[in-house]
């Protein structure tokens, strides 16, 4: 799915328009328009805004599917809760500089 049709389906789904995204997110709605017609090259700064109003992963509203790194902290922590894995805590005392 295009990044234009993905903008407005997640729009559509949070009760958004474009320009109340694009506010929320606080990028000039020009911008968002043009990113929904394929015109404008796409700001990391800005998406990654946008993706935080929608709740979404910049990687899967740019590539619309799953971010494949959002589950590698799920599988570790079912992993250590499964009682499969022993887990040691040991403090570590710091040297100061200076002594």
């Amino acid at each position: 799915m295009k990044l234009g049709s993905k903008l407005n389906q997640l729009c559509k789904v949070h009760g958004l328009s474009l320009s109340r995204l694009a506010k929320e997110a606080g990028v000039p709605m020009q911008t968002v328009h043009a990113w929904t017609t394929g015109r404008k090259s796409i700001n990391p700064d800005q998406i990654k805004r946008v993706a935080s109003v929608l709740k979404i992963s910049v990687h899967e509203l740019l590539f619309d599917e799953p971010d494949p790194h959002d589950s590698i902290g799920e599988e570790i922590l079912k992993e250590i809760f499964s009682g499969d894995v022993r887990i040691t805590l040991h403090r570590i005392e710091r040297r100061q500089k200076g002594r």
